[in-house]
């Protein structure tokens, strides 16, 4: 299940990292979702984002621990004591951990491109928000 969240998390930051020139513009008719959507499902932007995380990953994994041990003895906690100093965080995540970074590589396109439909939805979407909104304005009672 962990492995599961952390794959989950990886791949939404990978939304984060994919390019989005649609919100640098200040165009006002602009159509941001359709923008996004077409950002988020580009074949090129998905490759960056899975090389760019691929590579966080590989990164992450091979951090040293011993900072943290230290840390943790200062606070006066003994819960890395059983660590060994020269430890590394694929170490502790297990065997798996040596899975991650291709899982990562197969997940964030995917992911990516489910982003790309949802916001191409939600694109669908605004008319129908925008009216709700408007209805719910006359509705109230001015103050």
């Amino acid at each position: 299940m962990p492995r599961r969240i952390l794959l989950s998390t990886v791949s939404l930051a990978a939304l984060a990292l994919a390019p989005l020139p649609a919100f640098a513009r200040d165009d006002a008719s602009r159509d941001v979702t359709g923008d996004v959507a077409k950002q988020l499902s580009d074949p090129g932007n998905q490759v960056a984002a899975t090389v760019a995380l691929t590579a966080l990953s590989e990164a992450l994994l091979d951090v040293r621990i011993e900072p943290l041990r230290r840390a943790l003895g200062a606070m006066g906690s003994d819960m890395a004591d059983d660590l060994p100093p020269d430890a590394r965080l694929r170490d502790l995540a297990g065997p798996g951990a040596r899975d991650l970074p291709g899982d990562i590589g197969r997940t964030v396109p995917k992911t990516m491109g489910a982003a790309a439909g949802m916001a191409g939805a939600v694109g669908e979407m605004l008319p129908e928000l925008q009216a709700a909104i408007d209805r719910m304005k006359n509705a109230l009672p001015k103050p």
